[in-house]
């Protein structure tokens, strides 16, 4: 009976991490059942085979680490997810079935090119068949792309375009099907997908697919913040550098670049423009772009009035969408624009052969071909990065959660350790009536005491400073006063005689004998004082108006408000501000098991 009871467990704790697997890398059961069905089988005999020839205690360690694992497999889900989602594009997180491995950048040699990363899986209807669900997709492709074909630019490229742009029409058109028309044949189905091909619908596909760079006219601002649209300006753009060709004007103003790295790791474009003003009043320019999202690295180099400036950081071509990318003429007094999704162009180092330009300005755009390793790298980090320079006080709010945790942990550890001594070691009148008073403290919920204690820090002076949130620390929290206390009571009396004997007073016993003995007890109150501290958004909120005083907690909290559409950079801050915790939490675990365990076995 032991053993048929044993086998069924492990059976269960199994097919229970079997079922979550699949669910989590599939995303539909249905698909694989009978792969599962399968493996839940072989689980089984494995579990009643184990359970038969394997010793008691064996089966039994077995079974408690399986558990242990499918359960901090569980728990950790959460972050998994975060720290995936941090190195997404935007478009990767609005799929089905979710994608948990993030997709890798395109390193392509040559643009545009389709892609179908952005499109998504489809989920099979239940009452259709895999058979027929997959003759279905193939009859299909030939027939949207020879509809959608009237609607194409002559001058894509139709070879790599094909197979995107059929998923890109199968996928919109059988989402918007009624589920009638899933009953009748694959011919009816293939003419009703076709139907929903129009103009608009291969439009929207496109965008799906497509990837290639876009310009339009260049805005110039000068010192008075006057803003100048240059007509004709997206005309002015010629290839300087490489192969590649440049479409003509559509009815938006917009010009298609078509590059090639064939000829060289660095391709480029230029122009010439008029100035509306003297150029001593130029402050900056605005390039609207839409960029290909092949990672490559690009810098902008401005030569006017015989001087040349050069933007020093990289920008990457990884956002798929218009944008207005602005430059500026960086000054020494400046501090970094970007912060401000202003890129500084400084004067360079290299004077040479500068074009002496009468009235007009010259801009180059210059690509540099990023490997493979340096793609991957850039757009699994481009949301960590955009995070960081979209945040103004970013090292304010790391410097503030850093003074508070340490003032916390210290005020924590000084007052509790010292209380609690009193509490376990000295016999004074009054002192268990006094500890019961202190545990009563505990049953109060913060709710309670938040406005007396909120109008006790205003009187105080200590509104709108760091002050209202460290300084309790030192008055002791009864929840470690409590753990210490029933910590110390288990540590020998000889022990502190013995001391008594050699000379030693009240203190000194505390910071020789009492203190170095309960170091597990005080590294569990320091782990616990850190994650509150560092988690803590309620205190910050109530006591904190200054954007420059906010902890990371409510910093991250106001990044949210201003970013709230862009999940991956709140994903990427969010990583950011865990991973102390969880870094902290790892490496200090046997101290925060050893003093959350020990504490009240005795005494």
């Amino acid at each position: 009976m032991h053993t048929l009871f044993t086998g069924i467990i492990l059976w269960v704790e199994a097919s229970l991490g079997a079922i979550f697997f699949f669910a989590t890398l599939v995303g539909s059961l249905e698909e694989s059942l009978f792969s599962l069905l399968s493996i839940i089988a072989t689980l089984g005999v494995l579990s009643f085979v184990a359970a038969w020839k394997l010793p008691p205690a064996l089966t039994y360690k077995i079974g408690v680490q399986t558990a242990l694992v499918e359960g901090c497999v569980l728990f950790a889900f959460p972050f998994v997810w975060l720290l995936s989602t941090s190195m997404k594009y935007d478009e990767e997180i609005f799929v089905y079935p979710p994608r948990w491995i993030p997709a890798l950048p395109a390193n392509v040699e040559a643009s545009p090119y389709a892609s179908v990363e952005s499109v998504g899986m489809l989920e099979r209807p239940d009452d259709v068949s895999d058979s027929r669900w997959n003759d279905l997709v193939q009859s299909a492709e030939p027939a949207l792309y020879g509809a959608a074909e009237p609607f194409l630019d002559s001058t894509v490229n139709q070879t790599w375009l094909r197979g995107p742009l059929s998923r890109a029409l199968f996928v919109a058109g059988a989402r918007a099907l009624p589920l009638d028309l899933w009953q009748q044949d694959g011919d009816a189905l293939v003419a009703a997908l076709v139907k929903r091909v129009d103009r608009g619908a291969v439009r929207d596909a496109m965008t799906l697919v497509y990837r290639g760079v876009t310009l339009r006219a260049l805005t110039l601002r000068d010192v008075s913040q006057n803003s100048y649209a240059l007509k004709n300006a997206v005309d002015q753009w010629t290839i300087a550098r490489g192969a590649g060709t440049l479409s003509e004007a559509d009815e938006s103003g917009a010009r298609a670049w078509s590059y090639a790295f064939s000829e060289g790791e660095v391709i480029a474009l230029q122009g010439d423009f008029d100035l509306p003003s003297d150029s001593d009043a130029l402050l900056g320019f605005t390039l609207p772009m839409r960029q290909d999202r092949s990672w490559h690295a690009w810098r902008i180099v401005l030569e006017i009035e015989g001087v040349r400036y050069e933007s020093r950081d990289a920008l990457y071509w990884g956002k798929h969408r218009w944008q207005e990318i602005s430059f500026k003429l960086a000054t020494l007094d400046d501090r970094d624009e970007r912060e401000l999704g202003v890129w500084p162009l400084y004067r360079s180092d290299d004077q040479s052969n500068v074009a002496d330009l009468q009235g007009q300005m010259r801009v180059r755009i210059e690509v540099e071909r990023g490997s493979r390793w340096a793609t991957i790298w850039r757009k699994y980090t481009d949301n960590y990065y955009n995070a960081y320079i979209a945040t103004e006080h970013r090292w304010a709010y790391v410097y503030n959660s850093v003074l508070l945790t340490f003032l916390s942990i210290l005020g924590q550890v000084l007052s509790c350790s010292l209380a609690a001594y009193a509490f376990a070691r000295l016999r004074w009148p009054g002192r268990e009536l006094i500890f019961g008073v202190l545990l009563a403290t505990m049953m109060l919920p913060g709710q309670v005491t938040m406005i007396p204690v909120f109008m006790i820090f205003r009187e105080l002076g200590w509104y709108n400073t760091l002050e209202a949130l460290w300084v309790p620390s030192f008055f002791g929290s009864a929840f470690f006063i409590f753990m210490l206390r029933q910590f110390m009571r288990a540590i020998p009396g000889d022990l502190e005689d013995a001391a008594k004997i050699d000379g030693c007073g009240f203190f000194g016993i505390y910071w020789r004998i009492i203190l170095p003995l309960t170091r597990p007890a005080l590294a569990a109150v320091c782990i616990f004082t850190f994650m509150n501290t560092w988690n803590d958004f309620m205190g910050p909120l109530i006591y904190i108006n200054d954007q420059r005083l906010y902890p990371l907690a409510l910093g991250l909290f106001d990044f949210r408000s201003e970013h709230n559409s862009e999940f991956g950079m709140l994903m990427a801050a969010s990583t950011l501000m865990t991973l102390p915790v969880i870094a902290l939490f790892f490496a200090a675990q046997r101290y925060f098991i050893q003093g959350v365990t020990l504490t009240g076995m005795k005494g």
